[in-house]
């Protein structure tokens, strides 16, 4: 009896911490399509004004209406985003939070001033960013991940 007692104790224990894991397998791969959400946003937003004189400045209203990348930066969205830029409501208890720093092209991993200028007598031109978002759940950090954007077409001068 003890020995059928023990095996029984062992399988409940191995339920519960598959189950475990399983639930946070689920919300690991939320939070990846979440921040998938804010790539593909990134992906249908220019990084630089298209006169490159516009410095960065973040534009009013909603996200729906950003004309420019640079617009997002230090947004927070809770409820999160989907691709089409308006609110997930039945995903309340997570958030989007969006960061975004120019990067010296030869050197990406080193943070400069945010500058979208592609015009040199107006300071450094860095066509070159790292957007970053952090997702959390219940305010829990659940997943980060950054990518580079580099402004098309740039030809230093």
């Amino acid at each position: 009896m003890v020995i059928v007692g023990t095996g029984v104790m062992a399988l409940l224990q191995l339920i519960t911490a598959g189950t475990m894991v399983n639930a946070s397998g689920a919300t690991l791969t939320e939070a990846v399509n979440l921040a998938n959400n804010i790539h593909e946003i990134s992906l249908g937003l220019p990084l630089q004004d298209p006169t490159g004189k516009t410095p960065i400045t973040k534009e009013s209203g909603p996200p729906t209406n950003y004309t420019r990348l640079w617009s997002m930066n230090g947004d927070t969205y809770s409820p999160p985003l989907d691709v089409t830029r308006l609110p997930i409501a039945s995903y309340s208890k997570w958030s989007q939070n969006v960061t975004i720093n120019t990067v010296d092209p030869a050197n990406v991993t080193a943070v400069r001033p945010n500058n979208n200028n592609t015009d040199p007598t107006q300071g450094p031109v860095y066509p070159t960013a790292r957007m970053t978002v952090v997702v959390k759940h219940n305010g829990q950090f659940v997943y980060q991940t950054s990518w580079l954007i580099t402004a098309p077409n740039f030809v230093p001068q």
